[in-house]
């Protein structure tokens, strides 16, 4: 799964696109656990109901619009757009994954095996709603195309996409979402999330941390090597557009609480807050460095994702993986504070951990 990205740049996971012309597309990528998004719907279902869940809903199907249009993926040829797309999606998400398209209808059928979060709460709305807009951008609509999920058995899950009425007859219960994604910029997007000429040569990658057996692919899918914590990537929009949408608090709770798990299962480290700044950079969040303040350790993010939000951003998931992966390590307590953002060349963001 890693040969999907160029994962020898240490701070940045950039996909190996093409559009159907052979030209090469840019679109940058972190990873998050799974973990987090089941943290996330669990919340997001108890403190704000069926609306906070279509709000997720909405935002995955913005997100999967949204990368539909990075890649650049055809609507010429759509039968073979879905093939190509879920053969990607599969060796991240699923242990299998199987399409049927019937453009008569407009119905997209997705057979998945072991899908990651809705094979633990049935849900999984980013994803479910990620497959929604793939299958309204194919189809050049997205207000009215919509996405429902039904368990068939054991670990398998079927995704079914299409017009609202034969989800209806079908009787699948579904979330509807309209407006499609603004793309903003993207001469913007690629200047400010692209890789500095120079990185120093003892920065972290994400092909290190396999070589040192701190994550395996064994599995067909990225874990960690020791609690086989599921990682999943995203294109950067989607961390940003769920902060716009639901709030940073519960995205900070979230990510304190996976990375917490991570920081409890990974061999005790004798210098943890530099192994956490590796990890960081291996996940795609920029040349992650921390250095000893009076009180506090202080974690500069060179060249973080930019996203065109992340201007009202006070970096919630960064500010909840520091306290939660210290708080699994040594069962105290840092805080984490959010001290402020530069955007010259790129985007450096730096947050305190107090300790």
């Amino acid at each position: 799964m890693p040969n999907m990205f160029l994962s020898d740049i240490p701070g940045y996971l950039i996909g190996r696109y093409h559009d159907f012309q052979g030209e090469a597309v840019y679109v940058r990528n972190t990873f998050l656990s799974e973990s987090f998004f089941l943290k996330l719907e669990e919340k997001v279902s108890r403190t704000m109901g069926s609306d906070g869940l279509a709000k997720l809903y909405g935002a995955g199907k913005r997100y999967g619009y949204r990368f539909c249009s990075l890649v650049r993926l055809p609507r010429s040829e759509v039968k073979f757009s879905v093939r190509l797309l879920y053969e990607f999606i599969e060796a991240i998400y699923a242990d299998s994954i199987d399409t049927n398209v019937d453009m008569e209808q407009k119905v997209l059928t997705i057979t998945t095996k072991n899908l990651a979060v809705t094979r633990v709460n049935g849900g999984g709305f980013p994803i479910v709603g990620g497959s929604a807009g793939v299958w309204a951008y194919l189809l050049g609509d997205f207000d009215t195309i919509e996405c429902g999920v039904t368990h068939i058995a054991d670990d398998r899950y079927v995704l079914v996409c299409g017009p609202p009425e034969r989800l209806r007859e079908s009787g699948i219960n579904f979330y509807e979402s309209r407006g499609a994604p603004d793309m903003g910029d993207m001469t913007l997007y690629r200047q400010l999330n692209q890789p500095p000429d120079i990185i120093s040569p003892t920065a972290c990658n994400l092909e290190r941390l396999l070589r040192e057996s701190i994550l395996s692919n064994g599995h067909g899918s990225l874990q960690f090597e020791f609690p086989h914590e599921r990682m999943l990537s995203t294109e950067i929009s989607l961390p940003y557009e769920l902060e716009s949408l639901l709030g940073s608090q519960i995205l900070y709770e979230s990510a304190r609480e996976s990375f917490e798990l991570i920081g409890k299962d990974v061999p005790k480290q004798q210098d943890r807050y530099s192994f956490l700044a590796d990890m960081l950079t291996a996940f795609g969040y920029g040349i992650v460095t921390v250095g000893r303040g009076v009180n506090s350790e202080e974690f500069r993010f060179a060249g973080a994702p930019w996203y065109s939000s992340a201007k009202d951003s006070d970096f919630p998931i960064l500010r909840g993986a520091i306290e939660g992966f210290i708080a699994g390590q040594t069962e105290s307590q840092v805080k984490a504070v959010y001290v402020k953002s530069e955007l010259r060349d790129n985007l450096t963001v730096h947050i305190d951990a107090i300790v």
